[in-house]
């Protein structure tokens, strides 16, 4: 199970190794590095974002195609033995196969709900999201954003409980040049090497151990330690 973080106050920019093991335990408290918001944030907390399958508007409506991803995330606690967090709200938001953002003016897509949406940790501190591989625009690598309210914060707003989460570079190199949608879009020239944020805000750290295949779709876990913290 890929721990979402790796990282060190002082260390320099490094990969974290990644690991296809199934285990939920918590064996190490490394850092989980926050990641910033963005500009696309929708504060989702409405009841009918609460939900598993995030492909499709709220209504069920213009579900969105690509590559279909299971991602399950666990959350512990560092300051209190790696023990699980239950009731961590994990708010999730990312592009679609184009690289377009729903519920934005600037995106032309006001109204629109798909890959937003939250979940409750369970007592094993772990929320589980249907989605799909997200495509990539202009400056950006691969990502995916999460936001995590908690008891150590739980605002709506700013960076310090945000991060980000990332791609295998061969696996989004590929998936773009050959998969529709996302082949329409073409070789990103932003690579995790040269996005501000995998470089220089998480330090190389949650890149996603991804599981099945481009038919079938993916299945990724990771774990997220509490307080998320500024490198």
């Amino acid at each position: 199970m890929l721990s979402c973080g790796g990282g060190s106050k002082t260390a320099a920019a490094t990969t974290t190794t990644t690991t296809t093991a199934t285990s939920t335990s918590n064996t190490s408290c490394t850092v989980t590095p926050e990641g910033e918001e963005g500009p696309y944030f929708v504060d989702d907390s409405a009841t009918g974002f609460n939900r598993s399958d995030i492909r499709s508007n709220l209504d069920g409506s213009n579900t969105q195609s690509g590559i279909p991803l299971t991602l399950n995330i666990y959350v512990y606690d560092s300051e209190k033995s790696c023990a699980a967090m239950a009731n961590v709200q994990i708010d999730i938001w990312h592009c679609n196969g184009s690289g377009v953002y729903s519920a934005e003016d600037v995106e032309s897509t006001t109204g629109e709900t798909w890959l937003r949406g939250y979940q409750l940790t369970d007592a094993n501190g772990l929320a589980s999201f249907v989605t799909i591989m997200p495509g990539w625009y202009q400056g950006r690598t691969t990502h995916i954003h999460l936001r995590l309210r908690s008891t150590y914060d739980s605002t709506s707003t700013g960076e310090t409980n945000t991060t980000q989460l990332f791609f295998p570079q061969d696996t989004i190199n590929t998936i773009n040049t050959t998969i529709s949608p996302y082949s329409a879009e073409g070789t990103n020239p932003t690579t995790n090497a040269s996005d501000h944020v995998y470089s220089g805000e998480t330090n190389g750290a949650n890149v996603l151990t991804l599981n099945g295949d481009t038919t079938s779709g993916y299945t990724a876990t990771c774990k997220v330690n509490l307080p998320i913290t500024a490198l």
